[in-house]
């Protein structure tokens, strides 16, 4: 790989068609197609409209891990050094951020690359693009002596911030990256649940961990497949900064869940902790519960009828989503206790 970069202004709205065509405007005109890209999980990048295109092209797209972008360490490395880049220097010059970038992606591509020992444009190309300034111009002319200064003064500038770019990411590197715990498939993991979201209207979970889950396959160096219940809608794939070994007991014994009530028809019933969404499913209101003691991955949607001693429950998950869909038997004040409230696995 050369490291050759290209600084593209785009904005946060901009769609799969629009990143289609900017990477037609500034990437295709100089290089072809690719046989292959990798990105983020970005709406733009994981589109059907992108996909069918890439097909078409006969390109080959790698996305990210779930919450690391580092499908790729290469990739993943070349993105950390250019953002601390332009951050640093953007940081300086907020008001003509779009118009350096140009030159900004001159600096780079003509600066030594670490890993590699040499240019991204001596890589590409097998020469590097001059850029001298030479002997002062006609004092007649005091605007050109003026501008060739400017942009001397900006290159160093911009030759500079790469380096201190560099030299940040190299530390950042070399203190939190770790080698992966010795970790098979078939072993079974805990889950960082900072990334996980639930269905309902909450933000994050108070969760720090879930699972355990079983591993299904290595992906690469540092990442593994999960297999994840079908409530957790996320991708199963996840970097092993996020996952850590499960401890075996020495006996085989499993930490014990919380346990269940029994009722006097001789049911278990267990204690709902938070009501956090609804439905309507086939004609009938359902409510998503999240059981005391329970990770999120055993949260359920039950009808009405189950949640008859978790009232409170609901009527709070109500108060607090006025907008949320209302079972009709709540207006009435009528609720079946031809069930009790138990968790359905």
């Amino acid at each position: 790989m050369s490291r050759m970069v290209h600084f593209i202004p785009t904005t946060s709205r901009a769609s799969a068609a629009d990143v289609a065509n900017l990477f037609v405007t500034y990437v295709w005109k100089l290089h072809g197609l690719p046989s292959k890209t990798i990105s983020d999980r970005g709406p733009q990048f994981n589109s059907t409209f992108l996909k069918q295109l890439y097909k078409r092209l006969d390109i080959k797209p790698s996305l990210s891990t779930a919450f690391r972008p580092q499908t790729d360490g290469l990739a993943e490395r070349l993105n950390q050094v250019v953002e601390i880049y332009l951050r640093h220097y953007v940081a300086y010059k907020q008001d003509d951020w779009v118009g350096i970038l140009p030159m900004a992606e001159f600096a780079y591509n003509n600066s030594v690359n670490a890993s590699t020992n040499q240019t991204p444009f001596f890589a590409c190309y097998g020469f590097h693009p001059r850029f001298s300034i030479g002997q002062q111009a006609d004092e007649s002319v005091p605007h050109a002596d003026k501008r060739a200064d400017q942009l001397k003064l900006r290159m160093e500038e911009l030759q500079a911030s790469v380096t201190l770019a560099n030299e940040k990411i190299k530390h950042y590197y070399d203190l939190k990256h770790r080698l992966p715990e010795d970790i098979k498939v078939g072993d079974k993991v805990w889950l960082d649940a900072r990334n996980i979201k639930t269905e309902g209207p909450v933000a994050k979970l108070s969760a720090k961990r879930i699972g355990p889950y079983r591993v299904l396959k290595k992906e690469g160096t540092h990442a593994f497949k999960l297999e994840l219940p079908h409530t957790l809608k996320v991708h199963p794939v996840f970097h092993t900064s996020l996952i850590s070994l499960k401890k075996e007991d020495p006996f085989g014994r499993e930490p014990p869940q919380p346990p269940a009530e029994v009722t006097p028809d001789g049911e278990e019933e267990y204690e709902v902790e938070k009501i956090l969404d609804s439905r309507k499913r086939r004609n009938q209101v359902q409510y998503l519960v999240h059981w005391k003691g329970y990770g999120p991955e055993s949260n359920t949607w039950e009808p009405l009828e189950h949640l008859d001693t978790a009232m409170g429950a609901v009527r709070k998950f109500h108060r607090n989503n006025p907008k949320a869909l209302r079972h009709p038997d709540l207006e009435e004040g009528v609720v079946s206790r031809a069930n009790r409230t138990r968790r359905h696995n």
